[in-house]
């Protein structure tokens, strides 16, 4: 196998070389076919990641139609925002958790580039979702990245970035303390492990600026205050919330 993949390797770099990369890809899908992550049917071109029947099933939370949304709520008396919104409903063993778990447990970091651009193409023309200045994703702790290989969320941003051609801003604000997962805990006990993990570095570099802070998926919110809170430093600035899912 290890012998297959080097030549097939090699064969790509000089097929590439030559403007015939394609032919081989086509080869290759006859081999192995890609499959759409949310149904396992098998893809035609050009469906990338997700077939077209899965892409419309998908279920879309209209929350870009009205501020008064339950993402936004969520912030009330908590934080204040201009925006918080969510594209898709999050729903126990229903595609948008099959497509979540790929990209975050089975290597999958261009489905999470390849939905933040999705989401922004469907929410772009939205007069809630006020032109930001920077995009933020909420960080991971150095280790977790590491063991992952990338931060989801980075990468529903950085489709984000492409498509709105906001600037990306990474290394500001930071995860300074290792946390285990908190999918088990409640609301309270979450905002307890949360409060004080993050850390803005320069708070003037963002004075002044529209954020929007991006996340895979808001449940409690508690993440994501403790992000706003930090970035809050930043003076003058406003802040708007933009995830995945709303579970």
């Amino acid at each position: 196998m290890f012998v297959l993949a080097k030549m097939l390797f090699k064969a790509g770099t000089w097929l590439k070389k030559m403007g015939l990369y394609r032919y081989l890809q086509d080869f290759l899908d006859l081999i192995f076919p890609p499959r759409c992550l949310a149904c396992e049917q098998k893809l035609i071109r050009p469906e990338s990641y997700i077939c077209l029947a899965c892409k419309a099933e998908l279920p879309r939370t209209d929350f870009e139609k009205f501020q008064d949304n339950p993402v936004f709520r969520r912030f009330m008396g908590r934080f204040p925002l201009r925006f918080a919104g969510a594209w898709l409903h999050f729903q126990k063993a229903g595609k948008v958790q099959k497509l979540m778990h790929a990209f975050k447990y089975r290597d999958q970091e261009r489905l999470a580039f390849y939905l933040g651009r999705q989401l922004a193409r469907e929410w772009r023309d939205s007069p809630l979702l006020a032109s930001p200045d920077v995009i933020i994703p909420v960080p991971l702790h150095s280790r977790k990245q590491r063991k992952r290989g990338y931060n989801q969320a980075q990468a529903i941003a950085e489709g984000l970035s492409v498509e709105l051609k906001k600037p990306l801003v990474l290394g500001e604000l930071n995860r300074i303390r290792y946390r285990n997962s908190q999918t088990k805990e409640k609301r309270f006990n979450r905002w307890q492990q949360v409060n004080s993990v993050f850390q803005l570095k320069e708070p003037s570099k963002l004075a002044g600026l529209h954020v929007l802070l991006v996340d895979d998926v808001i449940t409690t919110g508690a993440t994501l205050e403790a992000c706003l809170q930090s970035l809050s430093q930043a003076p003058e600035s406003r802040f708007s919330v933009l995830t995945l899912a709303h579970a």
